[in-house]
């Protein structure tokens, strides 16, 4: 079954790469991208593919921060697998982003030397696929280090990936304390990417700014309902306690509903005619049918999440619910992308419709097949980390400078990094609407930023010294 199963997804990533392939041969004649304010929409599936799994990726990030800063001893397995799912949900979203780019390659090289903070493309390149991608990768990498110690005896890889772990109490306390530090100091990190994709997903010209608003909050709120689906159905198909999540999941669930319900009732009422007119649209119009799908979704997954409110659901049970709010969250990101824009984007031009064809369908089938196979592959390679503990009894080690001297270097010379290329990419020192006076100036910006979470891992990679006159015990008198 498993075997069957890992060839269909292969079968999907084989697709995939064939579609996309043929879009790179002809261009994008073979989708159904079209031109606005022609009856068209510029961006597409895979604009609302990459949506969905970044803002579920970064909310399943979110709770695994959560459940590492409470120190939540039987969540620890279940915030590995937040780590792993946020790991795969970025590269997924990355995958959409390129396959939505024209020409990707032109796009990779010109967007680190000339981007600027003003286009929505510069927070999501440095804060959401960047940074949050790298510091996922280390949060990882050090939550595992003892994991991968325990399989050194078998393989030089193992004790390599270990980077010199020992069962010490020393490197005991350094572990939790950089688990706790760095969960906390993440956690806002993630919260702001997620709320940077809401804006570039909500905010659009030609509607009013509470619509805008009101659009982020539920962008935001919708994404982590997705991201907790995910996150019960695979700690529960590992066997994890999941009713935390359930109960999590029917609240933001219902929290959807209500949003949604609530947004499209001040559509309607509102004196703006753009706005009234993508209010009909969605409630009688053209997009009525995946409308009131989305809705009706929406409540039986809030209904379906609060039958586990007490008891552990089955796995056929977090599956159906998942697919449940997945389907709705996109069908939600659907709508709000593409049916403003086939409307005219709130201005006097003619209506539309926008149907994806088949090679966008295969490009993200084949995009969210691959995602599904990396995040099995780390689940089955990579060893089960250990959440933040209370450090252990005892005087602490002493010489400790070399490593605070190392670590504050990290953050002070990152942060100044940082502020210079956000400087120079906002185009100090340059004629308004030109390029910034050096080029590359985004990645300095984000070479800073690599460098600020490189920082707990010198904290925690540069071993303590133990103190003179302390390293034998004096023997026990009677």
């Amino acid at each position: 079954m498993k075997r069957a199963a890992i060839g269909f997804l292969l079968a999907l990533v084989a697709v995939g790469a064939y579609a996309w392939a043929q879009q790179c041969i002809h261009g994008d004649a073979v989708t159904d991208l079209r031109t606005i304010g022609a009856g068209g929409a510029v961006w597409g599936l895979y604009v609302v593919g990459d949506g969905f799994f970044a803002s579920a990726a970064l909310a399943s990030l979110v709770v695994a921060c959560v459940i590492r800063v409470r120190r939540s001893r039987e969540m620890g397995n279940a915030a590995q697998i937040a780590l792993l799912l946020g790991l795969a949900g970025l590269l997924a979203s990355l995958g959409c982003v390129l396959a939505d780019l024209g020409r990707p390659m032109a796009a990779m090289v010109n967007l680190p030397l000339f981007g600027r903070p003003r286009s929505p493309f510069f927070g999501t390149f440095t804060l959401v696929a960047g940074v949050s991608l790298f510091a996922t990768v280390v949060h990882l990498a050090l939550a595992t280090r003892p994991g991968w110690a325990e399989r050194a005896q078998t393989a030089w890889l193992w004790r390599l990936v270990a980077c010199g772990w020992q069962q010490t109490a020393s490197a005991t306390r350094r572990r939790g304390r950089v688990d706790f530090w760095v969960s906390l100091a993440l956690l806002p990190l993630f919260l702001g990417g997620l709320v940077i994709l809401g804006v570039v997903f909500g905010v659009r010209a030609g509607r009013p700014a509470w619509q805008g608003e009101f659009e982020v909050v539920t962008f935001v709120v919708s994404g982590c309902a997705a991201g907790c689906s995910l996150l019960a159905l695979a700690t529960r198909a590992s066997r994890q306690v999941s009713v935390p999540l359930a109960r999590a999941l029917a609240g933001l669930t219902g929290l959807t509903v209500l949003l949604v319900v609530s947004g499209e009732i001040l559509a309607l009422r509102t004196p703006y005619p753009s706005v009234q007119r993508y209010a009909r649209a969605l409630l009688d119009g053209a997009w009525s049918n995946l409308f009131w799908a989305e809705l009706v979704l929406f409540f039986v997954a809030a209904i379906s999440s609060l039958a586990t409110w007490r008891k552990t659901a089955s796995v056929v049970w977090a599956a159906t619910t998942t697919l449940l709010v997945c389907t709705a969250v996109f069908i939600e990101r659907f709508l709000v992308l593409v049916a403003w824009q086939t409307h005219g984007l709130g201005l006097p031009w003619p209506a539309g419709v926008y149907h994806p064809s088949g090679v966008e369908w295969s490009v993200l089938a084949g995009v969210v097949a691959a995602a599904v196979l990396v995040f099995l592959l780390l689940t089955k390679v990579c060893p089960a980390g250990t959440a933040a503990s209370p450090e252990p009894a005892g005087p602490a080690p002493t010489g400790r400078r070399l490593r605070l001297l190392v670590t504050a270097a990290c953050l002070i010379l990152g942060l100044a990094a940082a502020g210079v290329g956000l400087a120079l990419s906002a185009g100090l020192a340059s004629a308004p609407f030109l390029d910034p006076i050096l080029s590359g100036s985004p990645l300095i910006f984000l070479a800073g930023l690599f460098l600020m979470v490189l920082a707990p891992v010198a904290y925690e990679l540069i071993p303590e010294r133990k103190a003179r006159g302390h390293g034998v015990s004096p023997p026990h008198l009677p």
